[in-house]
């Protein structure tokens, strides 16, 4: 089965609604105008089904960093950023799922590990969500030090996560057959790319 964008944009969607539902001020309900007089009608004739409708680019959220010079998010604030980081894992399981067609005997060891192992990949995460947050701190007022830092500290988060990748590859071939361990780590990096260039397309550039 192959993934889908719709698939992905589950993975998107559960990042971006609960943030925009957050910010939006509510709207007052429109007033509903006077029906008209009911006059009897033809039969209506079956209508075509609906196409989905087109989903938002994702946005990163703005995790809190662990010093003064970032506010800290407010308790509600948190409890939107823990729901939406479960929805996250749930959906991307659920991608994983559709696509791996595990043998009963695959499945009972798989999971345990990849839970383990996506947990790791969202400590990391969180990490570079971090850094994007003290980035658009800092954007308007950057200084070469601050630069340098930030350029470290990603090199620091891409180099973390390319090391718990490789070191996690030969236990989920101690699990899965070649072409399925290849499979695996395929959907991981077309699920890592789509969040990233929607992430990528929310960042400017330095000035």
């Amino acid at each position: 089965m192959r993934i889908s964008r719709y698939q992905i944009s589950l993975l998107l969607v559960g990042v971006l609604a609960p943030v925009l539902v957050a910010q939006q001020p509510t709207q007052p309900a429109p007033h509903p105008a006077a029906a008209p007089t009911a006059h009897p009608a033809a039969p209506p004739a079956a209508a075509p089904a609906a196409a989905p409708a087109a989903l938002p680019a994702a946005a990163p959220a703005a995790m809190p960093m662990p010093n003064d010079s970032v506010p800290q998010l407010t308790p509600a604030q948190q409890r939107v950023m823990d729901s939406t980081r479960t929805a996250v894992r749930a959906n991307r399981q659920k991608v994983v799922a559709a696509n791996m067609d595990l043998t009963a005997d695959e499945n009972a060891k798989f999971w345990p590990l990849y839970r383990e192992y996506r947990d790791s990949a969202g400590a990391i995460s969180d990490r570079l969500f971090r850094l994007i947050a003290r980035y658009g701190q800092q954007y308007n007022t950057l200084t070469d030090e601050q630069a340098t830092r930030l350029m470290t500290d990603y090199a620091a988060i891409e180099r973390d996560r390319m090391a718990l990748r490789s070191a996690y590859i030969p236990k989920f071939g101690a699990i899965l057959p070649p072409r399925k361990l290849v499979r695996y780590f395929q959907i991981e990096n077309k699920l890592d790319a789509i969040i990233n260039y929607d992430i990528a397309g929310e960042i400017p550039l330095v000035k």
